[in-house]
């Protein structure tokens, strides 16, 4: 089964990245830096796994680190 895991801004709901996984659950490896999302060091961001169906599995927010990895 794929699922999306999409990234989006806390602030706005902005999304800045989607992509399709086969993960069944969120993470820290999950995390994208700044240059990756293309947002400013800091930026408080939202990670969703949802199923094929759009129903949310997984969630996690983190802020940004200023360096990627």
């Amino acid at each position: 089964m794929q699922r999306t895991v999409s990234y989006r801004t806390v602030d706005d709901d902005n999304l800045l990245s989607e992509q399709r996984s086969v993960a069944f659950r969120l993470t820290s490896e999950s995390e994208r830096g700044a240059a990756e999302l293309g947002v400013p060091a800091g930026t408080r961001v939202r990670v969703e796994l949802r199923d094929d169906g759009g129903h949310l599995l997984d969630s996690l927010t983190y802020v940004v680190s200023p360096t990627d990895g």
